[in-house]
């Protein structure tokens, strides 16, 4: 049985909420705070740091989210919650905090059903009938989260939040699974690879109606959000790529594989005028707009092909493409520069694109991250990302150390990644004690990482060779 019955299956060209974009983990590290206030990415990171005190965090703020109210925003946090629940099962009544609202009744309810404690949910479901509430009826709730079906938006959300809530990759294989099911036949997989390309873009999907038909289309269009949100997430979290990774080792031929693979590898193609728009707003006056969903969308492919150097593009044409991307994007948004003074997100993605395009060569790229992250960190000097992004940058560049200072203020703020750049940024400035102690920290914390380990190796054995690469004025 599914939850088909519970929530309508929302089909949409978006992925859904527990699919965190590519951007938020890009730059934002897990929180390490208990005392901060809790967020979607507590959520998205709880299996990290877990504890039946972050849960409780975490039910009230979820208790104070408006779109509670909207079904489509229901199945994560209820896959979150069951699996928290199944986790910590001894402490369900301490995490459960009084004075929720009705709907969050609802929502818990429905998680302690799927987690195993049926009598608790039907204790709450009951209460919420007595007081005249709306209550889920439990009959159509499966009895754990392991009978839940990967069926469509609603049970992919759920089983994403089960899987935030745990770091159990079985929740994400039933994604993959059914996924496959469906990119594996008819010669689906390559539609859907297109289709994913196209999220966050705006493209009209009507061409997929039309060259399949409509029922086909629907089908077609769900699952590649799936396709989306694996590859998204396998990006964010080590247990889901590990997940994606054995199963292409598994079915090399398969081609679903070859669907993840082709998403993971190809840079897209992208209108570049849709980043800003112009508006009359009175005669011989223009008000100028950017599309930080777009812009945000094609700087998330950029960067997973020229974050860092060298760059990796699997196609011959996708380079030249991405540079032609990235010149005209400068081309729009440097002269509007001035004008981000009150956003600070706008100057950070400013800074990561000349990042990138200094990884492609671009002239004049390194000037241009530099005045952009220091203007963003005049705006907000203890903004840990902008901290982070620029130490990290300096650190990739000849300027030899200059990154320290940023980094070590983005760790002391909470980015616990700046230990591998800090790592780096030691070892070039010939202080070999704190390059070992900060490579040591990320290679215990990210063991997957063996060029890390190699670097490390490299650094305590005296076999370090810095090659500084021409940069273009």
């Amino acid at each position: 049985m599914t939850l088909a019955k519970i929530y309508p299956l929302v089909i949409a060209l978006a992925v859904g909420a527990a699919a965190v974009s590519i951007r938020n983990t890009a730059i934002l590290a897990a929180p390490t705070d208990e005392a901060a206030p809790a967020s979607e990415v507590d959520m998205t990171y709880f299996y990290k740091n877990p504890s039946p005190e972050r849960v409780a965090k975490l039910i009230v703020y979820f208790n104070t989210l408006n779109q509670l109210d909207k079904q489509s925003a229901q199945p994560p946090t209820i896959g979150f919650l069951a699996a928290a629940f199944q986790r910590y099962p001894t402490d369900i009544d301490k995490m459960i905090p009084e004075g929720l609202s009705a709907t969050m009744q609802g929502i818990v309810a429905t998680s302690l059903r799927l987690a195993g404690q049926d009598a608790k949910a039907q204790l709450l479901a009951d209460h919420l009938r007595a007081t005249g509430a709306p209550a889920p009826d439990l009959r159509y709730v499966p009895l754990s989260l392991d009978a839940v079906v990967a069926a469509g938006p609603s049970e992919f959300d759920l089983l994403w939040g089960a899987s935030f809530a745990s770091g159990d990759p079985r929740y994400t294989l039933k994604i993959l699974d059914h996924f496959a099911a469906i990119a594996n036949v008819d010669g689906n997989f390559e539609d859907m690879v297109n289709i994913a390309h196209s999220y966050g873009t705006g493209a009209d999907m009507h061409w997929v109606a039309q060259k399949r038909g409509a029922d086909k289309a629907r089908e077609l269009i769900t699952q590649s959000a799936a396709l989306w949100a694996l590859y998204s997430n396998s990006l964010q979290h080590e247990f889901i790529r590990s997940a994606v990774t054995k199963y292409i080792a598994a079915h090399p031929e398969d081609a679903a594989s070859k669907a993840l693979v082709a998403l993971t590898q190809q840079y897209g193609h992208y209108d570049i005028a849709k980043v800003t728009s112009i508006v009359e707003t009175a005669p011989g006056k223009h008000s100028v707009t950017v599309n930080v969903a777009y812009l945000s969308h094609v700087l998330d492919d950029l960067w997973r092909h020229a974050g860092s150097y060298p760059v990796h593009f699997q196609f011959p044409d996708d380079r030249p493409r991405a540079e032609r991307d990235v010149s005209a994007i400068s081309g729009l948004l440097d002269p509007l520069s001035p004008n981000f003074s009150h956003n600070p997100p706008l100057h950070l993605r400013l800074g990561l694109l000349h990042t990138i395009g200094f990884n492609l060569d671009i002239p004049g790229s390194l000037d241009k991250a530099v005045t952009a992250f220091s203007t963003l960190l005049e705006l907000t000097p203890n903004d840990p990302q902008a901290n982070y992004q620029y130490g990290a940058f300096l650190a990739a560049t000849t300027r030899k150390g200059e990154g320290i200072p940023f980094l070590e203020k983005a760790r002391s703020l909470g980015v616990v990644n700046a230990d591998y750049w800090l790592g780096w940024s030691y070892v070039a400035v010939g202080e070999k004690t704190k390059a070992i102690a900060n490579l040591d920290s990320y290679t215990i914390r990210v063991p997957s990482d063996q060029n890390a380990v190699r670097i490390l190796d490299a650094v305590c054995n005296d076999k370090v060779k810095f090659e500084e690469r021409k940069i273009n004025p």
